[in-house]
């Protein structure tokens, strides 16, 4: 193109331009040739108006292919031809140069790939090797600490055992202290059950009516029955506070007792037979009544009397005054309790 340049210096066109409006050039006429090779073909039904605006536009590019043509012939003449030539050694030796360049470039990236295939399987390899010491060391660490857990656990189950063993054996020890205290606390409890006494002193009682106000049913269960005439201080009495039929005077055991004996003793002072008509019951059970004016009363029970409260009930128009009255029996006992003695 620099030949050129020199041969034909009134031209101002560059390399670059050359090349552009050869370019044209060439789009030209493959467009024009390839309108002109449709319009060989069958024409397809399109409406008139169409067809004859491509036919202009195929003239059309015709005419600027021809002047384009012309107008090249007219600037370079006979040497467009050496033009063309020379404009395609160009391109070939510049094709050339790239098809080095990337041979160049295509080897180093080979060899860039290659360098960087040997590094990732060497990678690879130490990783795989440095994975394998892991689960290697891992495996052994584990494995200690599950021998260590093991050991650990059957210590404690040891220990465990141990203990329990040393608690079973305390616990029976003490059942059976235990179960020794409660035989000989049943013992004694059936001892006392069995073992007639006085089971009436310091009980709850109840009366009708109090003579004066103060000789109240509690004294008939006091502990207290002298000989003295001091019914208002040293030996006080029960009295009730008038002679009347159906006075009444409870004494609540406190519990289910079987009744052997009730005493029933009579005031000191005078007037012994004030007390007579009184009947005395265990529970519903009579078991007997004040007949005869005396100090002392003594009224056994049956077999297989048993009660909860001793009842004293005047049965005629009379006074209730008593200095004690006492019950004997054994006890106490349950509702359902089979009792032989």
């Amino acid at each position: 193109s620099s030949g050129i340049n020199a041969e034909y210096g009134e031209l101002s066109l560059t390399s670059s331009e050359m090349k552009v409006m050869l370019l044209q050039i060439t789009l030209l006429s493959w467009f024009t040739n390839v309108l002109c090779a449709q319009s060989d073909v069958a024409p397809d039904p399109a409406p008139t108006s169409l067809r004859d605006e491509v036919a202009a536009l195929k003239e059309q590019l015709r005419e600027e292919s021809l002047n384009l043509r012309e107008e090249m012939n007219s600037l370079f003449g006979d040497n467009l031809s050496n033009l063309l030539l020379l404009q395609v050694i160009d391109l070939i030796k510049e094709v050339k140069d790239m098809q080095g360049l990337s041979q160049v470039q295509g080897q180093k990236i080979e060899d860039m790939e290659s360098k960087l295939a040997e590094k990732i399987e060497g990678m690879e390899s130490k990783l795989v090797e440095g994975f394998k010491e892991l689960e290697t060391t891992q495996a052994e660490i584990n494995k200690k600490r599950e021998s260590k857990l093991i050991e650990t656990i059957e210590e404690m189950e040891s220990r465990l055992v141990d203990n329990i063993e040393v608690a079973e054996s305390k616990l029976s020890n003490d059942m059976r202290q235990v179960g020794s205290k409660v035989a000989k606390v049943d013992n004694k409890i059936e001892v006392r059950r069995s073992e007639l006494r006085l089971i009436s002193q310091q009980k709850l009682t109840w009366q009708n009516s109090t003579y004066g106000g103060k000789l109240f049913s509690e004294y008939a269960v006091d502990g207290v029955y002298t000989g003295s005439g001091d019914i208002w201080g040293l030996n006080p009495i029960q009295h009730m506070g008038g002679n009347q039929r159906n006075f009444m005077l409870i004494i609540d055991l406190g519990g289910f007792f079987k009744i052997h004996m009730v005493k029933v003793w009579n005031r000191a002072d005078c007037c012994q037979s004030q007390s007579l008509g009184v009947m005395v019951y265990a529970d519903e059970e009579l078991l007997g009544s004040l007949n005869e004016a005396k100090l002392l009363y003594d009224f056994k029970a049956n077999d297989h009397v048993y009660a909860r409260k001793i009842y004293l009930k005047q049965g005629i128009p009379n006074w209730l005054n008593l200095r004690e009255v006492q019950v004997f029996g054994t006890g106490p006992y349950g509702e359902g309790e089979e009792i032989d003695t």
